[in-house]
């Protein structure tokens, strides 16, 4: 199944709309790519902030379940070793 672009309107005011007219003129892209790449990169930000924090919740919910946890000391330690030959591996979680 194929999907059809929607046209949407949308109100800026005069200002905005002569940068955006010198910013497309300078990328030699239209305003209309600008605004739809605009809106693609708000909307991927946006999700992957959302996905971020569910799994900070999944995550807490977890802890609270399981009390199963590395310390920050222990992370710190281990954070210490990246990019050495003598990296370690993470940390074990414990109660």
């Amino acid at each position: 199944m194929g999907s059809a672009a929607v046209s949407v309107a949308v109100k800026i005011d005069p200002e905005m709309r002569e940068r955006m007219k010198r910013l497309a003129a300078r990328r030699q892209r239209t305003q209309h790519w600008l605004m739809r790449d605009a809106i693609r990169q708000y909307v991927e930000r946006e999700e992957a902030r959302d996905a971020f924090l569910q799994q900070a919740r999944d995550a807490w919910e977890e802890y609270r379940e399981t009390g199963l946890h590395a310390s920050a000391e222990e992370v710190l330690e281990w954070l210490g070793t990246w990019g050495v030959e003598s990296e370690t591996a993470a940390p074990a979680c414990h109660e």
